[in-house]
């Protein structure tokens, strides 16, 4: 088997698994059982094919980083790589080393192509819907709600002189919050590349430029 060959069947199994969707790979972490696995498999490995199996991962990390827009741009830059790319490229090390030891037993390999096949990958939007945005003042939606608190005291100052413009005032100030609230609860975190993963060590900016 060649490099390139390994290097090929793992874009396809990412292909066939993850489709198009780009961003961070959640993979599960190694067990007791996958540890020995592992051990005993790359035990069985001479060290020619360790070699091919180190040469095929190059360009498959490189693909993986080339895939996903954000990474490639961090990359680019002079930063490391993601950590999750690391960690698929491990789970792809065990993938390959399963099809090359010869004398492992069917649940072996199973527990060592498992972490690749059975991962999934979270969106910048699946990571938006379930992480509500900081309350900070750099954030303009929690600004407007503070402008809508402030006048909500201003109305209720009034109102010790004028009750109905104080009232008048207060709605003012509640409508204000109200409107800030919601923005803030339904604001997204965007970038400057579409439909791109968060990954470790990156902070992406509301502005849509990059942050590392």
């Amino acid at each position: 088997m060649e490099a390139a060959e390994i290097t090929e069947r793992l874009k396809n199994v990412i292909r066939s698994t993850y489709g198009d969707r780009v961003g961070t790979f959640k993979l599960s972490s190694v067990d007791e059982a996958t540890s020995k696995a592992r051990q005993r498999a790359r035990s069985q490995l001479s060290k020619e094919e360790r070699l091919l199996v180190d040469r095929a991962l190059v360009p498959f990390r490189d693909w993986l980083i080339e895939r996903d827009p954000e990474a490639a741009e961090r990359v680019a830059s002079g930063s490391p790589a993601p950590q999750d790319i690391e960690t698929a490229c491990h789970a792809a090390e065990d993938h390959a080393v399963a099809q090359l030891a010869p004398e492992i037993t069917a649940e072996e390999i199973a527990l060592l192509e498992a972490r690749l096949e059975n991962g999934r990958i979270e969106t910048i939007e699946e990571r938006n819907q379930r992480r509500r945005p900081p309350l900070r003042l750099n954030n303009r939606h929690v600004r407007t709600m503070a402008w809508g608190l402030g006048v909500i005291v201003l109305g209720a100052g009034i109102a010790t002189l004028a009750s109905e413009v104080g009232t008048l005032v207060n709605v003012a100030g509640i409508a204000i919050f109200v409107y800030g609230f919601r923005k803030w609860r339904s604001d997204e975190t965007t970038s400057n590349v579409p439909d791109v993963s968060v990954f470790r060590g990156g902070k992406i900016k509301k502005n849509g430029e990059t942050q590392l």
